[in-house]
């Protein structure tokens, strides 16, 4: 590595085994683990134990549990990803909505009535209209 070089940390590998889990990393034995929750830390000292660069800048760990559940893993947790943005641009377009009807002359409690949400609720959407501009 050269100087300047940003150096990748360490990984350990989880995969399935038995009813725990096997630990791979370079420069190291395999190791089995019970728990997820403990792999880091097991990881951290092991690869330290054999001088592993780069255990200092942190380690990352990659769970291998084969195609079928990993794919299944990914897409859940894209969809929970694509939720969360189409909650917020849904937060949007409330706020937007509330603040033209209010425009448009509508009371907070009418704006409420029309947007199925309570008259506090109209209120925050206003302030929080106002105050992003």
């Amino acid at each position: 590595m050269t100087d300047g070089q940003i150096m990748e940390p360490p990984q350990i590998f989880a995969r399935r085994a038995g009813d725990g889990w096997v630990l791979h990393m370079e420069g190291v034995e395999p190791t089995y683990i019970r728990r997820l929750d403990g792999a880091i830390e097991r990881g951290r000292n092991l690869m330290e134990a054999g001088e592993v660069p780069g255990v200092e800048q942190g380690i990352v760990l990659k769970i291998d549990l084969g195609d079928e559940l990993n794919q299944r893993v990914k897409a859940s947790t894209q969809a929970t990803v694509d939720a969360h943005k189409a909650q917020m641009a849904a937060a949007v377009e409330l706020r937007r909505t509330a603040a033209a009807l209010n425009e448009h002359g509508l009371t907070g409690r009418d704006i409420a009535h029309v947007l199925g949400v309570s008259p506090q609720r109209v209120s925050q959407l206003l302030n929080d209209q106002q105050a992003r501009g």
